[in-house]
């Protein structure tokens, strides 16, 4: 089984729980050997743990970790978020949008209504635009297609990652988007280790199986991000 799959909320609900509990049962290994520094792109990076709120679990550990270390070369206030994420693992500083999630500076705004006042010099997304107008209503698959357009003519350097597997339909329009490369990391561990794979075998990859949540992530880069 590979791709988007479908689950009904009973399936889903007993999947998440099976889930929980092996991951619970991974923590203390985690914990006592958490040093995995995968080489996605421009050398190995330290994974952020996030024990708080359990990033390892999901493709956060990765994702946080690759948007800290692109965010960090820019001066905050020229960098935007797009999706309210790097704030609930203490990175704040930066402009946010986010058309629902409610907190402190963020701009509740579709992105595709978004004018910049100022240069962007820096431009963040962390598995959020696969849910634009796919887990919205009505659904619209074209409006992520559409928001990563906008998005491109805002900076010129882009770290967008999406999660494999969630809006397929979405992915081909990623991949072939204003990217100067696409990497495809796979998770190979629940104790959430990661590597760069062949972007082929994105097709191989199921979303919450082996592991919970993302089991492989899209990442766009373009510019000075890495």
């Amino acid at each position: 089984m590979s791709g988007e799959v479908i689950y009904t909320k009973g399936t889903e609900s007993r999947l998440r729980l099976r889930h929980a509990v092996m991951d619970l049962f991974t923590t203390p290994k985690v914990f006592l050997l958490r040093n995995s520094c995968p080489n996605i792109f421009s050398g190995p990076i330290p994974l952020h743990y996030g024990f708080k709120r359990w990033a390892w679990r999901s493709e956060r550990g990765l994702e946080i970790a690759l948007a800290k270390r692109a965010i960090d070369q820019f001066e905050p206030q020229k960098v935007l978020e797009v999706g309210n994420v790097l704030f609930h693992s203490g990175i704040i500083g930066h402009q946010v949008v986010d058309k629902y999630e409610v907190g402190p500076g963020v701009q509740n705004i579709d992105i595709l209504e978004f004018e910049k006042q100022e240069p962007i010099d820096c431009l963040v997304s962390i598995s959020t635009l696969e849910h634009v107008g796919w887990d919205e209503e009505p659904r619209d698959s074209d409006k992520a297609r559409l928001a990563l357009s906008h998005i491109s003519d805002l900076s010129p350097n882009l770290l967008i990652t999406i999660p494999v597997g969630h809006h397929l339909i979405f992915e081909d329009d990623f991949i072939n988007g204003p990217f100067d490369a696409v990497y495809l990391a796979v998770k190979t561990s629940r104790s959430g280790r990661w590597e760069r794979r062949p972007l082929e075998e994105r097709k191989q990859i199921t979303y919450g199986l082996p592991f919970g949540y993302g089991n492989g992530i899209l990442i766009g880069v373009r510019g000075q991000v890495g």
